[in-house]
């Protein structure tokens, strides 16, 4: 397959080109950078191809409809990881469960923090099954995706919605942080609609 259908298939969001391309064909490479600039800090491959995607995957793919594949596609990624992780790595990113900030920058207080989980319930409350079970689970009890992952695959199968056309450990890993990155990326611009994070 070409880069121009490889781009094609995951500007169409094709989940299964997600999730070959970010979490087989790209592992290494991504891995590798991410590792490299986060070296005091323990990441699971899964947590940095997942933010990654993330950032890729921003404002309707923005980053690669302006590819002019004047290079391969490889080498345009790993230059954009290298900066994004390097970015990264450079400051702190706001993230909901790093603390949600008023317009005057302020982290909110514990007591606070009762009311933002009450938004943040209300948001989830209209989500699908398994982005709610995610959520809870990883943003909110605050388990590390690869440790969810049997317990996913059993609440998958349990609701019927097991269909990640993934045939291995790794690939559904792999759509595991896709799908909760979708999900927490959008709680935060719905959390962003009610004035946090501005």
């Amino acid at each position: 397959m070409s880069d121009r259908e490889i781009v094609n298939r995951l500007i169409a969001n094709d989940e299964r080109m997600i999730s070959e391309f970010f979490f087989v064909h790209c592992r290494g490479t991504l891995t590798y950078i991410g590792k490299y600039y986060f070296k005091e800090r323990q990441f699971e491959p899964e947590e940095l191809i997942g933010d990654f995607y993330e950032y890729l995957s921003a404002d309707d793919w923005h980053k690669l409809k302006i590819f002019k594949f004047t290079c391969s596609l490889n080498s345009y990624i790993t230059i954009i990881a290298s900066r994004y992780f390097q970015r990264k790595h450079d400051r702190d990113d706001m993230t909901l469960d790093e603390g949600i900030r008023f317009n005057d920058g302020e982290t909110l207080s514990a007591d606070s923090s009762v009311f933002v989980m009450e938004d943040v319930n209300k948001i989830m409350k209209n989500m699908p099954p398994l982005d709610k079970f995610l959520l809870q689970r990883i943003l909110i009890d605050g388990e590390k995706p690869g440790n969810i992952l049997l317990e996913a695959k059993e609440f998958m199968e349990h609701e019927g919605t097991f269909n990640t056309a993934a045939t291995n450990d790794k690939q559904f890993a792999g759509y595991v942080y896709t799908r909760y990155n979708r999900a927490k990326k959008n709680v935060m611009k719905q959390m962003e609609m009610l004035g946090y994070g501005k």
